[in-house]
C-alpha cells in the first residue's frame, strides 16, 4: 500500500465492496448516500455482511456517528487507525 487515500470511490454492489475487502482496503458509507428506497447504513451493513459470508471474508464494521459513517474492514488486514482517520478527512472534503 502507497499510504495515499484517494478520492472517494462509489462501488454498485456489496460483491464490489467485499473485493475491496479482499485487495485490503476498507470502504466507507457515508450516511447521506442512504436513498429512500432502503439503502440506510443498517441494511448497507446487512447486505455488505451478507456478501462477505459469502465470499468467507470476516469484517468488522465500525459506525462514526459524529462524522455519520460507516467504516467496513476485512478483519484478516485491518487498516491502521492513521489509514482509517485519512480517508474520513477525504470524505469530508470530498462533502465541502
Amino acid at each position: 500500500m502507497t499510504g495515499e487515500i484517494s478520492p472517494p470511490n462509489r462501488v454498485h454492489t456489496a460483491q464490489d465492496v467485499v473485493g475491496t475487502l479482499l485487495r485490503g482496503n476498507w470502504a466507507i458509507f457515508a450516511h447521506e448516500w442512504a436513498d429512500p428506497e432502503g439503502i440506510d447504513p443498517k441494511h448497507w451493513r446487512d447486505v455488505v455482511q451478507a456478501a462477505a459470508e459469502a465470499a468467507g471474508v470476516d469484517v468488522e464494521f465500525v459506525v462514526v456517528p459524529r462524522r455519520s459513517l460507516t467504516v467496513v474492514f476485512n478483519r484478516a488486514a485491518p487498516p491502521t487507525f492513521e489509514q482509517v482517520r485519512a480517508s474520513i478527512e477525504v470524505i469530508e472534503r470530498h462533502r465541502a
